[in-house]
């Protein structure tokens, strides 16, 4: 019994030894971005010699696909499924911008990371890649019919945008009234887009955002994992 709790007390000493790289390392790319985050100077900020940061991460590869998962882990992607129910463009739309809200508040240091610089080697560009098809997914189920017209397409691009978001926030607005201001303000343009009044959901409450979706908070418990 000694020796199973010497071991167990072992793997738990290095597993926080392998956090405390990772984290390290998300705060210089953070601060000083990818190609000025030395290996050294990793080993500095999370006080490990070197020899035991190369026991962890044989390789920068390697510690980068530790990040991209500590990172995406903190911003979980949402599903199809939020979708499920939603049958007016509003409802979808509504959904849509809720669960991007969401996503931007969660994904806050990889955002700030990108801004000190984009991070162009794999395995963040293969991550990149998954993010983008899979926000583009989402995107064209909620417009529905309307996915194949380039200028909504061009305008949800730039609505989803964190730097969009940030603005209509204006550092008093809540992720919740930033999400209702920004679905008043587009779903009638996009109903508007259709020519008709089919699939527009009168039913929802003037401000509370799509019918079934009567907030961002609302959104979050259907998006998060």
């Amino acid at each position: 019994m000694p020796r199973q709790y010497r071991l167990g007390k072992r793997i738990d000493q290095m597993q926080a030894t392998r956090d405390r790289i990772v984290e390290a390392a998300i705060e210089l790319y953070i601060e000083v971005g990818l190609s000025k985050a030395t290996l050294h100077q990793i080993g500095l900020r999370a006080d490990v010699a070197p020899g035991t940061l190369r026991n962890h991460f044989p390789s920068r590869r390697l510690l980068d696909e530790a990040m991209v998962e500590r990172l995406t882990a903190e911003a979980p992607l949402p599903e199809a499924s939020m979708f499920d129910g939603a049958d007016s463009v509003e409802a979808r739309i509504g959904r849509l911008i809720c669960a991007a809200g969401t996503f931007l508040d969660q994904s806050g240091r990889l955002y700030r990371m990108w801004l000190r610089e984009p991070m162009l080697t794999s395995p963040w560009t293969e991550e990149g890649a998954r993010y983008g098809a899979r926000w583009a997914e989402l995107q064209s189920l909620a417009l529905g019919s309307l996915a194949d017209d380039d200028d909504v397409q061009a305008v949800f691009r730039a609505i989803l945008e964190p730097a969009f978001f940030d603005a209509i926030r204006g550092g008093t607005r809540t992720t919740d009234e930033v999400c209702a201001l920004i679905t008043r303000m587009i779903v009638p343009w996009l109903v508007g887009r259709t020519g008709t009044d089919e699939g527009h959901d009168t039913t929802a409450p003037p401000g509370g955002g799509p019918s079934g979706q009567a907030s961002a908070t609302d959104a979050r418990s259907e998006s998060e994992h």
